[in-house]
């Protein structure tokens, strides 16, 4: 385990879009606090998908955000599945970020699942199961595992750990335990680690951990963490015919946000786009 502090500049105000959603009525207070937080950390443009199964919520939440931040909020009203809806907002407006309560949805044999769901997504998801609750982050777990493409999430990262002045916890992981996965791992670790104090960013590298219970490895060390959101990707290690990918579990049982982000095709050079 290695710690890096490099002191940051006062905090950038963020020009940005970000789009905010529901599946349902039952989140008015989670969606809230998780408006009313972007708003004082973001500025820009702040949108509201409005369909038939949250039309409810729209005027609470316009009130609210005017008479606690003085902001306004762009209501987009659309029909269709839920995640497809969502995903073709965010593509439409161009949006940073997307933030969603919603239930997590189960997939099959075949795949599925809230892999496929995010896979739609150019851009992050802060997604929020339905009994997760929303809170600031002052930790944030960034997993990593032995694909390249774990990568593409650090600049990402790093944006919300400046915004929130978030401690970042690199965690390089994987259910493999080859020689090969262990290099990879390792190397990711240390480029995550560089590039968080390279930007500025209050960093710890964790201990790499191979040939683990990946679910049982996040979850313990999240435990040790106050306030702490989960950065994943949307394909991961661990994933296998009959088994429930590590993401999934994250989908399902996390109590807090989880920063989602879709694996991205990048071709050339630099290939992981990080």
């Amino acid at each position: 385990m290695r710690f890096g502090v490099k002191l940051q500049q006062p905090m950038e105000e963020t020009l940005t879009k970000i789009l905010f959603t529901s599946d349902s009525t039952q989140h008015l207070k989670t969606l809230g606090d998780a408006m009313i937080s972007v708003a004082r950390r973001f500025k820009g443009d702040l949108l509201w998908l409005e369909t038939a199964e949250n039309a409810e919520l729209t005027n609470a939440l316009v009130d609210d955000l005017k008479k606690r931040t003085y902001r306004d909020l762009t209501i987009v009203k659309k029909s269709g599945e839920f995640w497809s809806v969502a995903a073709k907002t965010a593509k439409e407006h161009q949006v940073e970020m997307t933030v969603i309560v919603a239930a997590s949805k189960s997939g099959s044999m075949l795949g599925g699942g809230m892999s496929g769901c995010i896979a739609k997504f150019e851009s992050p998801v802060i997604y929020l199961n339905g009994q997760a609750k929303w809170v600031d982050p002052k930790n944030i777990l960034m997993l990593l595992d032995s694909t390249s493409e774990s990568r593409q999430k650090f600049y990402r990262v790093s944006k919300l750990a400046k915004a929130y002045f978030a401690k970042v916890h690199v965690f390089a992981l994987s259910n493999k335990k080859d020689h090969e996965t262990l290099r990879y791992l390792n190397a990711y670790s240390s480029q995550a680690f560089e590039y968080m104090v390279k930007h500025g960013v209050t960093v710890v590298e964790l201990d790499v951990a191979a040939g683990v219970d990946m679910k049982e490895a996040i979850f313990s060390t999240m435990s040790t963490l106050n306030d702490c959101w989960v950065a994943s990707m949307n394909e991961t290690d661990g994933s296998g015919f009959m088994k429930t990918s590590p993401f999934q579990h994250l989908c399902n049982d996390l109590q807090g946000p989880l920063m989602a982000c879709a694996v991205q095709e990048v071709v050339g050079m630099g290939g992981s786009g990080y």
